[in-house]
């Protein structure tokens, strides 16, 4: 059923970094490096699967979430940090600091316009099956919880041939490796707000999954 389809990986977090324009945002370097300004560890993966599977289409975000969050969609009040809150000017500020906080505003919505429409403009022109596999990791303890699952597949439950797939993708995991604990939407749902979601909009031949890797792997 799927032996004619098109793979796409792209690693959304794959970069703490922060654009030199974007400076005056003040984000600390510590926070930029921690599991809150990327997803650590998934670009090596992200890097190691491009060369392996050798995909139809591949992209990594340049920065970091904090900066603008390539896996939320614009109506979600996280797709900006609270940086951006911080830097946003009072009322009685001079109209010159406003003028460059809404020019640095655009110019995070440009690098994430451009980064959704690659993906979605590859969606569109596919003829056929588009399996999609976007590479994240998850911090091992959240809010002094312990997550102790290795691998999460994320995916929509109710859309069968993403069932289908991800039976697929977890039996291999096993095969490879079969000392991780591999857990089925964990530890968010994959039919919440991301990229994933968005692309399943375009197609109903599109099928979306997020790997989620724990952060431990890569210690």
């Amino acid at each position: 059923m799927f032996n004619d389809f098109k793979l796409l990986v792209t690693c959304e977090h794959a970069s703490c970094n922060v654009p030199a324009f974007a400076r005056n945002l003040n984000i600390p370097r510590e926070v930029q490096e921690s599991h809150r300004g990327f997803d650590i560890g998934a670009f090596g993966v992200y890097k190691d699967l491009v060369r392996k599977a050798k995909p139809d289409f591949y992209s990594a975000g340049k920065y970091s979430r904090l900066f603008i969050d390539l896996n939320r969609s614009l109506w979600n009040k996280t797709v900006f940090s609270e940086f951006w809150d911080a830097y946003k000017p009072k009322e009685n500020s001079p109209e010159g600091d406003m003028a460059k906080y809404l020019s640095l505003r655009k110019q995070a919505y440009a690098y994430y316009l451009n980064y959704r429409k690659e993906v979605e403009d590859f969606v569109r022109a596919t003829d056929g099956f588009a399996i999609h596999l976007a590479i994240h990791s998850f911090t091992p303890v959240l809010n002094g919880v312990v997550r102790d699952t290795d691998i999460g597949v994320l995916y929509d439950p109710n859309r069968p041939m993403e069932r289908t797939i991800a039976d697929a993708i977890i039996s291999e995991i096993h095969v490879r490796a079969p000392e991780l604990k591999v857990r089925r939407n964990y530890p968010y749902q994959g039919k919440t707000d991301g990229l994933c979601t968005a692309m399943r909009e375009i197609s109903p031949f599109y099928a979306g999954f997020e790997i989620e890797f724990n952060q431990r792997l890569f210690r």
